[in-house]
């Protein structure tokens, strides 16, 4: 309690309120806060030790009812008491007093969360609105004092992680119509003092300071009850400061209000990245329920609201940056599979961020970002869908990324680099399809039996060892393997990798296409290597094979024994016997060296592969010849008498 020597030194109807609270009178408590606006910033930090007396946590009830109406409007002023004085006489004192009362504080927070929030109880003199402004406000308080540098963690308290769990499951559902500028704020105009933000704000700022400690992860899958929900809801909150950047009655000031709402984006997203650590099957969740492509999309709307603005902070506009391409890199280093994750990125203008096309007018260095990304998107090139999206998109890049957007020259080159190989890819991928003549399917290019059937894509069967072929019927399928699958069939599947991502089988005519090429342009090197090899291993010089590494252009030669790995448990002879069996009507076996694979960037190494051009020479060069045959067959059948004479 409030010592007498600083008592005297209050005016007179304050002492006389204190005297009255001290005797629990309810009345005088609420005069107290109503006066705390005429007091001066000295007279509030005396008053602070009344705001804890009637906060015994011995005091709370089970439930709330009229019997314990007295300690409960004690302990509502008490809050009431805290919040105004954090509010009007920001510094020292109020955190000393809150830091040391914590233990007091939390469990008539969680009782009001419990009771008046939640609405656990049948007599409820608070209403939800004062509990919220109040429990939030709060809240927010105990964690400024830990980004202002304080030593404690007060937002961790175990003791509130089922509060702060289900505050961030509610928070959206509370339609509080609260904007992001204090004066505006309805509880400014009323005597529980202004409130910093609404409590959509408030939660993902505290929710983000506890995703570190193991304890917390497992009350947010407790009090969720799955997965599924604690994704929806991260991803909610994403959306939510999407929508809320577009509204003028939530951004009413530019610069205050997007401050606040890029800082809170930022820490959605650093609960995404948190969640996503937890376990691989949140993190999937997440890519499934498209997390990153939601995520860009709201960076986006950000960057050119910052585009938009004079006088903008730009450690909010790189806030945003940082933690978007944070969790992507996150992704593509975890992902189960990484094409759809940037596939997503890119859809939502990951590029055109990084780039800095239209970007924000603030200041801040992306060189960083630029670099990264380039050599992310040269990295993923080779897989098919992601080249179709740059390719489709590479003229507009090259026409927006001019000096002013790219004035650092080593960025610029690497850009026309990625450029380059951009239209060379699309150039080889072209071709080969062409060749190989590609299905009808206008989702991606599949290998598909050619006996002139008009099944639809979907109903094909797939061969169930490769996992690459699709036939129209069993009949097909039998008349395949005896005419030339039983020969492509276990090379087909070396040549996509033991994972077979239908994304490794969709490139197959992708990196068949890099494959010539590299090997028609590294010809002379290729056979100079074959030869010291040969000299090098002696006892396998008619068992060598060329290693082509597509992202670095790099040849090597090793024997054939160094890649077994690759054959998905044949032996050395076994693979050398049916190879050698294989009719081989494009020479590939008659070469200086035996066989080539090919090694693409995967998201730990590098992922060695069985030469798709070869893989796909034995599959489609014996059907594309029946299939000539066939039609040759069926134009003579319906030729007529006169025609044929």
């Amino acid at each position: 309690m409030i010592s007498a020597i600083l008592l005297s030194q209050l005016p007179q109807d304050i002492q006389k309120l204190v005297q009255g609270v001290s005797n629990r009178s309810v009345a005088d408590f609420e005069q107290l806060c109503d006066r705390l606006t005429d007091c001066s910033a000295p007279e509030l930090c005396m008053l602070q030790p009344v705001f804890y007396i009637h906060l015994d946590p011995d005091f709370i009830p089970e439930k709330s009812t009229p019997a314990a109406i007295t300690d409960i409007e004690l302990a509502k002023w008490s809050l009431v008491g805290i919040m105004k004085t954090f509010n009007m006489c920001p510094g020292a004192e109020p955190e000393r007093y809150l830091f040391s009362a914590w233990n007091r504080v939390t469990p008539w927070l969680v009782f009001f969360h419990s009771q008046f929030i939640m609405r656990r109880a049948n007599h409820r003199p608070i209403s939800r609105r004062l509990a919220v402004d109040v429990v939030g406000c709060i809240l927010q308080h105990a964690n400024n004092m830990i980004t202002s540098g304080g030593d404690t963690v007060l937002i961790t308290t175990p003791s509130i992680y089922h509060l702060l769990v289900e505050l961030w499951l509610l928070a959206l559902k509370i339609k509080d119509e609260d904007v992001l500028i204090i004066p505006q704020h309805p509880c400014n105009q009323s005597i529980y003092g202004p409130q910093f933000a609404s409590l959509e704000i408030v939660i993902p700022l505290v929710f983000s300071d506890c995703t570190n400690y193991k304890a917390f992860m497992t009350t947010v899958l407790e009090v969720s009850g799955d997965i599924g929900t604690v994704v929806s809801t991260a991803l909610e909150y994403v959306m939510h400061m999407g929508l809320m950047a577009q509204d003028p009655n939530k951004v009413t000031s530019l610069p205050t209000s997007l401050g606040m709402l890029t800082h809170t984006f930022s820490n959605c997203v650093i609960v995404i990245i948190e969640l996503s650590k937890h376990s691989a099957a949140m993190r999937e969740e997440f890519i499934l329920r498209l997390s990153v492509k939601k995520i860009f999309l709201i960076c986006r709307i950000i960057q050119l609201l910052f585009s938009s603005g004079e006088s903008m902070d730009p450690t909010f506009g790189k806030s945003t940056l940082v933690q978007s391409f944070l969790y992507l890199i996150a992704l593509l280093l975890r992902a189960n599979n990484t094409v759809p994750v940037l596939h997503q990125a890119l859809h939502s203008y990951a590029f055109e961020i990084a780039m800095g096309i239209q970007g924000p007018a603030v200041e801040v260095d992306l060189r960083d970002y630029k670099k990264s990304f380039l050599v992310i998107l040269d990295i993923f090139l080779v897989y098919d869908k992601i080249l179709t999206y740059a390719y489709k998109h590479v003229d507009a890049w090259s026409n927006a990324l001019g000096p002013d957007v790219l004035p650092d020259e080593t960025i610029r080159k690497r850009w026309s680099a990625v450029e380059t190989k951009i239209r060379l890819y699309a150039s080889l991928k072209s071709r080969e399809e062409k060749i190989r003549r590609p299905s009808p399917d206008k989702k991606g290019w599949i290998l598909r039996c050619y006996c002139g059937d008009t099944t639809e894509d979907t109903q094909l069967r797939q061969c169930s060892e490769c996992q690459v072929v699709r036939y129209c019927s069993k009949r097909c399928q039998r008349d395949s393997w005896y005419s030339h699958h039983k020969w492509s069939c276990k090379f087909l599947k070396a040549a996509v990798g033991s994972s077979t991502s239908h994304y490794m089988k969709r490139s197959l005519c992708l990196l068949s296409g890099i494959e010539a090429h590299m090997v028609l342009c590294r010809w002379s090197d290729i056979q100079d290597q074959v030869a010291a090899a040969r000299c090098k291993y002696p006892e396998d010089q008619d068992r060598l094979v060329v290693k082509i590494t597509i992202d670095k252009e790099e040849i090597s030669v090793q024997p054939l024994r160094q890649y077994l790995f690759v054959f998905n448990g044949l032996s050395e002879n076994e693979v050398v016997d049916r190879l050698s069996s294989w009719p081989d009507p494009r020479g590939h076996l008659r070469r200086s060296f035996f066989c080539s694979v090919i090694a693409i960037h995967d998201k730990y190494s590098s992922q060695i592969l069985f030469s798709p051009h070869t893989a796909l020479d034995m599959e489609t060069v014996p059907t594309l010849s029946r299939n000539q045959q066939y039609l040759e067959s069926r134009r003579k059948k319906y030729e007529s008498p006169m025609d044929r004479g």
